[in-house]
């Protein structure tokens, strides 16, 4: 469940893939894919992370939790992400897990492999990442993804 919007950036308005919330809320979770960064917001913190600085993306689970219940964005580099909102947020994320946007796994409508699938495309492919809010391109990953996987 992949929706094309703008969204407004510390750059400015953008377009943008943004991964529908499984409930439909202003303070829900929201991440956006942008051609230069994801951009992860929650109901007490925005943070943005140039595509340049995008380690790794994948699903992980919470130190002594087990289950992989969480979807995580890792920087190359510690502190990489860019706090607009909620920095102390930031720091104790820090703290726990080693990525800079994490959110749970249920906070996304399809779950989330889609997003990991999508955020992985993007980092390895930077001519595509420019095409990110066409028309055509939001086909194509659509196409790519599937239909949505059940949520967990």
């Amino acid at each position: 469940m992949v929706r094309r919007e703008r969204v407004t950036t510390s750059a400015g308005p953008e377009p943008a893939f943004l991964f529908a919330p499984r409930r439909l809320r202003p303070w829900a979770p929201r991440l956006a894919l942008t051609p230069t960064r994801i951009v992860g917001r929650s109901a007490t913190a925005t943070v943005e992370l140039a595509w340049r600085d995008v380690g790794r993306a994948e699903r992980y689970g919470m130190p002594g939790g087990g289950a992989a219940t969480m979807v995580g964005v890792a920087a190359k580099r510690p502190g990489a992400g860019v706090w607009t909102r909620g920095a102390w947020l930031g720091r104790l994320n820090r703290r726990a897990t080693s990525y800079e946007v994490s959110f749970p796994v249920r906070a996304f409508a399809a779950g989330g492999e889609d997003v990991v699938a999508a955020i992985e495309r993007y980092r390895r492919d930077a001519k595509r990442r420019r095409r990110i809010g066409e028309e055509d391109e939001h086909a194509r990953l659509v196409r790519e993804l599937g239909p949505p996987s059940a949520p967990p």
